[in-house]
Formats: C-alpha cells, structure tokens, sequence
C-alpha cells in the first residue's frame, strides 16, 4: 500500500467520508430541519438498532435542548448529514423539535410584559 492510499492521519485519526456517516444518503428530509431548530431527546425512548457513533453523539447532546447549528458545530460535521442524521433519529422516536415554549419549560409572562413596555417606551 502506497502511503497516500492510507485514510488517516497521525494528529487527526481516522477520516471518515461524509457519505459513509449516512450510509450513503444525501438527501435531507423534506420538512425543513433549519439551523435554528431546536432538537431534544426524548427520554425513555430506546433504538430498535444499534446506533452509530454519530446518533449516540447527537443524543448526547440532546440530553438538553439544543440547536441543530450546536449540535452541527459539536460534531464539527456540515449540516447536510447532521439533518439526515436528525431525520432518521426523529423518524426512530428518538428525538423531538419541541416549539420554542416547550424546550424551555414555560413562558414567563412578567418578562414578555416588561419586555413589550420597554419597546412602547421606544
């Protein structure tokens, strides 16, 4: 084996091709799994398979809300295979998009009033 053919490297470890984290796929689910999405995991939920490395590490991170940009920069990967792997985690029940109110727990009423008196005063 010539040296250049060798798919690692000594300070970065093994290099792994995108389409292999996704088994190929490239195409993102069609309902829009924005940067700006919130993702949680959804306790209880068990996988019906073995999870890959990425699906662990995305659950992981999803313990608490989170955004899909977060979890794309954790995992230093681009966001067209953290929205596959989204896709399919979310398709197991693994996962949910809670609406911004509900990943955060409740809506505090006095801070949206002070809020809109502050802007009145402007």
């Amino acid at each position: 084996m010539i040296a250049e053919d060798v798919w690692y490297d000594e300070d970065a470890g093994p290099l792994v091709r995108l389409y292999a984290i996704t088994g190929g796929r490239a195409a993102v689910p069609a309902d829009g799994i924005t940067l700006s999405a919130i993702v949680q995991r959804v306790l209880g939920a068990t996988a019906g398979r073995e999870l890959s490395e990425p699906e662990s590490e995305v659950l992981r991170l999803a313990d608490r809300p989170v955004s899909v940009s977060e979890i794309a920069a954790w995992m230093r990967l681009p966001l067209g295979p953290v929205r596959v792997i989204l896709g399919d985690l979310r398709d197991a029940g693994m996962i949910t998009f809670p609406r911004s109110g509900d990943a955060a727990g409740h809506t505090d009423r006095r801070l949206l009033e002070q809020v809109l008196s502050g802007l009145r005063s402007l």
